[in-house]
């Protein structure tokens, strides 16, 4: 037992004294055990590289995936678009009459009894779905004609005053507004220019005094918080009673018609679908400021027709402001009589607004800006495009994808 001590002894002094002389890279190939180091190195080294490599691959095959799948659901949302355009046009040429049978009303006047102002269903697709909706921007004020290039204010301006006093918000918004869309840098009373306001901030930046580009443009304006812009900051929050959703009545349709278009039931159908005798007339609940305010139209001239509010889509609140004298009830009464047989001129609501300038230079019975709003859908990926189409003149004011 002690020789075979003394063996272990000697070996591990060897060992030590080999390695002090050559160091370890010597001893090991020298020794049994350098092959078997060298092989674990290696798998070691492939499976690291292979984790890696099959890692970035899946990494790029689901991308890949993600990218064909928005790219087909952009497609999808794109050919919404385009529908919604010939929907517009089929409308200004009175061929909806043939779709809506006595619902139908005269291509020469715009109202929620036409084509496009169906509340069109989710269309389904293979692997995808789509959902487009068309409103009316006609029905909105225009905030780019406050002012402009030859008026110091437009009667648009006094408009927007009473809008925000109904809203329970302060009249003072439409003071910055105003400084926001006018062409110099002399402040309103309440408004707010680039030297006295703006470029005093923490991230300066200066006042457009030019027409806005966008409805979301709002936010830059001074005092105009998220909370007002979504509708959630005023005093008057979720403390009215008896609102709805819409004053548009019955805009829905079938499912089952737009799977079959063509055949002659499903527009049958249609023909016979009648509107109620009655609705609910109030305001809305909605206090989105993008559901009030537009920013597309003629800036040159306030009078021009696309600037105009048609009385036919005009909401509550938007009604409301039209002057001084508009009441709750002169609202319902001007909002039932549409919904009974919509407005062919301005002039049949002379019992209810005798104001000869609003009704001249403001309202009308067209539309000519429409909000087309589409949905494309495949499997998990959404694509929403929002865009504002100008009808007569075959074009795009505004594009957006998200």
């Amino acid at each position: 037992m002690r020789n075979f001590t003394n063996k272990i002894k000697r070996n591990y002094k060897n060992r030590q004294q080999f390695l002090y002389k050559n160091g370890l890279l010597k001893y090991l190939t020298n020794s049994s055990g350098y092959v078997l180091i060298v092989v674990l190195l290696v798998i070691s080294l492939l499976v690291t590289m292979s984790t890696e490599f099959l890692t970035t691959a899946q990494t790029n095959i689901n991308y890949i995936r993600k990218f064909n799948e928005r790219l087909k659901a952009t497609m999808i949302a794109k050919a919404g678009m385009n529908l919604s355009t010939v929907i517009l046009k089929a409308d200004k040429l009175g061929l909806s009459a043939s779709f809506l049978g006595k619902q139908a009303v005269s291509k020469d006047i715009d109202c929620y009894k036409d084509i496009w102002a169906l509340n069109f269903p989710e269309l389904p697709l293979e692997d995808g779905s789509l959902k487009i909706s068309i409103d009316d921007e006609n029905s909105k004020i225009n905030l780019s004609v406050l002012a402009n290039e030859i008026v110091d204010s437009t009667p648009y301006y006094g408009m927007t005053q009473r809008f925000f006093i109904n809203m329970g918000l302060s009249m003072d918004h439409a003071d910055a507004i105003l400084d926001w869309v006018d062409i110099d840098d002399s402040r309103s009373p309440y408004g707010a220019e680039s030297s006295d306001y703006y470029l005093n901030l923490k991230s300066p930046y200066r006042a457009k005094n030019a027409a806005l580009d966008s409805i979301d443009e709002l936010l830059m304006i001074k005092d105009i918080t998220p909370e007002i812009f979504y509708g959630m900051g005023d005093r008057t929050y979720e403390m009215e009673s008896d609102l709805v959703d819409n004053n548009k009545g019955n805009i829905n349709i079938d499912l089952g018609f737009l799977k079959d278009i063509t055949s002659e039931s499903a527009i049958e159908k249609l023909k016979n679908q009648e509107q109620p005798e009655k609705f609910n007339i109030a305001r809305e609940k909605s206090k989105r400021l993008s559901d009030y305010f537009r920013v597309n139209g003629e800036r040159k001239d306030f009078t021009s027709d696309l600037n105009k509010i048609n009385i036919n889509t005009a909401s509550f609140r938007i009604l409301s402001s039209l002057t001084d004298k508009m009441t709750d009830d002169t609202v319902r009464e001007l909002i039932s009589r549409r919904h009974t047989a919509p407005y062919k001129n301005v002039d049949e609501i002379k019992d209810l607004i005798d104001d000869e300038t609003v009704k001249k230079n403001i309202l009308s019975v067209k539309s000519y800006i429409f909000k087309i709003t589409a949905i494309g859908k495949f499997n998990k990926t959404s694509v929403k495009i929002t865009g504002i189409y100008y009808r007569d003149g075959n074009k795009f004011l505004y594009w957006s994808e998200q």
